[in-house]
């Protein structure tokens, strides 16, 4: 009896590496692995803004899950097939060209390149502005990978000059398994400087026939891919650098093999060495998240309900240029268009804390939705704008939060007394803002994103009260994945799709992804819709009118 095909899947994030071996027969995830990695010091008074991450850190956790992994490999009734990679979107990896990693990579968090943002924002509607013959606008923000690159030019131009490769974690991370490169990496390499001066050995390698590999999916979150077509616009990397453009990995499509693990890792992993393992293009977390989630079809999307929040979804539309909506190409050649919000969890979490609970009495999130539970939808006019960090979507950098609408029969929440009114009116703050940007996504994206049912994820979806609010406020149906690792899972999806020859959406829809049994309809109780309706509408003429 032959072996059982399986496929691996990685998500390398920013806090840790995560692996998932998936077997598509059984349909489960058969083994996991996972290894943290941190961001490197940085001084805040001296350097605002930065968030880097030496990619040798990702090396090492690659040899920490690889090697938990190889305990469920070392099997003669499955055979690992191949391979996926996630990876956190919009770092800057460049390498010199003996593929050796030049400097830390600046993570998407990583907003130093402010100035930068603004200035190729400017030129780069220019360009679009000719290329696209519309009257648009651009704002790529500081996070992207272009502004990052403009800033490396410029702040440090004589390690800008040893560039060869500008790619992303993603790409690193695929090149590093084709290549064999960090498989001599000790495990008593522990310290910040040990991990920052590893060499990998390069000498197995053939460096001129080596070419990094991208895919339309994460290359979309760089600020120079073409609104509509996956292929880079040479006019928007001049900004960069009349040269940056060779310096960037090749675009393949969603089914596409990137390479084949290399002899090297094949040893750590434990497995015979004559055994061919296709690695597949590989993706951002987001498109990989998406994968993972089954979400991959038209009226499908995503949002999740973490610290800060995220809505994604397919659409078979670009995003119109000049809106708040990120113009994200999804891993299966479809858009998926992305709104962030700031705005979410820890904002819940300060209200609990500053507004609900007093010195003699801590409550809960259970016990203040349990009062909130008793105050009307609307809140009796109160309204809350969350913006208490600023806000990405509407993109609101400078906005507060403010508490709105205070009359006779509702200002008894400021008495200290009733952390029902106050709990409540935060969490409709939250999901006003939510659902906002759902309707800028319907706007930019025309009838290409219409969705007919989201599925949550996050912290926050575990709270049945605010499933329903979401649901009636949003009047869409939601549903709920239980895999935490939807990332890695998608990258293992994709993987299967590559070996297997099937087209991505075909294979993943003959998978299966855990969810909850519960799925959450709009009320039927139609005057609760509409003081939703018109709290909704409240939220947006308070909201526009101090920050639009």
């Amino acid at each position: 009896m032959s072996p059982t095909k399986v496929y691996l899947g990685l998500d390398c994030g920013t806090q840790s590496t995560k692996a998932v071996l998936y077997n598509p027969t059984q349909k489960e995830i058969i083994a996991r692995a996972s290894a943290p990695h941190d961001l490197d010091p940085a001084d805040a008074t001296k350097t605002p803004g930065r968030a880097e991450q030496h990619p040798h850190k990702w090396i090492k956790t690659l040899h920490t899950c690889m090697k938990e992994i190889s305990l469920t490999l070392d099997s003669d009734e499955i055979v690992l097939a191949g391979i996926g990679v996630s990876g956190q979107q919009h770092g800057m990896v460049p390498l010199d060209d003996e593929l050796q990693v030049i400097r830390s990579a600046k993570l998407w968090c990583d907003v130093e390149a402010a100035d930068e943002a603004q200035e190729y924002s400017e030129k780069a509607t220019s360009v679009l502005r000719d290329l696209l013959k519309q009257d648009c606008s651009v704002e790529v923000p500081a996070g992207f990978t272009a502004p990052k690159s403009l800033w490396f030019k410029r702040n440090e131009p004589e390690l800008f000059a040893k560039l060869r490769w500008l790619i992303l974690p993603h790409d690193y991370v695929n090149l590093v398994l084709e290549t064999g490169i960090g498989y001599d990496m000790d495990d008593k390499l522990v310290t910040e400087q040990e991990i920052k001066e590893y060499k990998p050995d390069v000498s197995h390698v053939d460096i001129s026939k080596v070419v990094p590999i991208t895919d339309a999916g994460d290359a979309s979150g760089s600020g120079y891919l073409h609104p509509s077509k996956p292929e880079y616009v040479k006019e928007l990397t001049d900004i960069i650098d009349e040269d940056y453009w060779k310096k960037l990995p090749k675009v393949l499509g969603p089914n596409e093999v990137s390479g084949y693990l290399s002899k090297k890792w094949k040893e750590i992993l434990g497995i015979a060495t004559d055994t061919v393992v296709p690695i597949s293009v590989g993706t951002g977390d987001n498109m990989a998240s998406a994968m993972g989630c089954k979400c991959i079809e038209p009226g499908t999307a995503v949002m999740s309900l973490g610290t800060s929040g995220t809505i994604f979804g397919v659409s078979t539309s670009p995003v119109k240029t000049g809106t708040a909506v990120l113009p994200f190409n999804d891993a299966t050649g479809n858009h998926l268009p992305l709104v962030c919000i700031m705005s979410c969890t820890a904002v819940l979490n300060s209200v609990l804390e500053h507004w609900c609970s007093t010195s003699d009495q801590k409550l809960t999130h259970e016990e203040a939705t349990k009062l909130a539970e008793s105050v009307p939808a609307g809140c009796n006019g109160l309204t809350f704008l969350p913006y208490l960090g600023g806000e990405r979507t509407p993109n609101w950098p400078h906005s507060f939060g403010a508490l709105l609408g205070v009359n006779a029969q509702n200002m008894n929440c400021m008495n200290g007394n009733n952390a029902g009114i106050m709990y409540r009116c935060a969490m409709e703050g939250i999901t006003y803002t939510m659902a906002n940007a759902l309707e800028e996504m319907r706007t930019s994206c025309g009838e290409g994103f219409q969705p007919k049912s989201i599925m949550v994820v996050g912290g926050g979806s575990k709270n049945k009260f605010w499933r329903q609010m979401l649901a009636d406020v949003m009047e869409v149906e939601l549903t709920f994945p239980t895999e935490p690792e939807s990332a890695a899972l998608g990258a293992a999806f994709q993987a299967g799709a590559c070996a297997t020859g099937i087209p991505v959406n075909e294979y993943i829809s003959q998978q299966t992804v855990a969810m909850e049994d519960c799925v959450v309809t709009p009320s039927t109780d139609e005057s609760k819709l509409q003081l939703y309706r018109d709290a909704f509408a409240s939220y947006k003429l308070y909201a526009y009118k101090l920050f639009g």
